[in-house]
């Protein structure tokens, strides 16, 4: 397993950054620590760390959600984001925000936390039982979730997160087909707004 040439600690659920400076020079290899500390000292700005690392909120059903708290910052602001890591190492939830370099860190990680609590607040999907037979609807015609990569199809089909849970695009096709006749709006949108 790699480790941080920084650091030489194993990554942990974050991962690791490989980051070129130079061209034909060789990738190095950092945990998000590292990483943060070495573009805050490039840029000259400051590498903010007295933040909760983790979060727990209340979701609609009153189930407790976990959340790791995640910061990177890029040459363009910083990013924060809030993952439900589930026990097999699978994204439940996920949330993000950008912070601008001059705005306040404070007040970016309380942006990040209302959108958790807005995202938690409201559930798409709903589970029912039909003659002996459990199946999915819409609850209210909309459904927002999130679109990842799905190892079973080397990446050609996606899975889909909603409500923190996994979803096929087989198992969205089924939801779906309880409005069968009706038309559709499909909008893509960034992981921050």
């Amino acid at each position: 397993m790699e480790k941080c040439q920084i650091c030489n600690k194993e990554p942990d659920y974050q991962g690791l950054v490989h980051i070129t400076i130079k061209e034909n020079e060789q990738a190095k290899i950092m945990c998000r620590d590292c990483y943060n500390k070495y573009v805050s000292d490039m840029f000259g700005i400051d590498n903010y760390k007295d933040f909760e690392k983790e979060a727990v909120f209340e979701d609609c059903d009153g189930i407790e959600r976990y959340f790791q708290i995640e910061k990177i910052i890029n040459p363009t602001g910083i990013g924060w984001a809030a993952k439900e890591y589930l026990d097999d190492e699978k994204v439940g939830y996920s949330f993000e925000v950008c912070q601008e370099f001059e705005e306040d860190t404070t007040e970016a990680i309380d942006r990040l936390y209302k959108k958790i609590e807005k995202g938690l607040s409201k559930k798409f999907v709903e589970k029912s039982e039909f003659l002996g037979r459990e199946f999915f609807t819409l609850k209210s015609d909309v459904a927002e979730g999130r679109i990842e990569w799905d190892d079973n199809f080397d990446g050609e089909i996606p899975k889909l997160i909603i409500d923190g849970q996994e979803f096929t695009l087989n198992d969205l096709g089924k939801i779906m087909m309880s409005c069968e006749g009706w038309n559709f709006r499909l909008e893509i949108i960034e992981p921050s707004e």
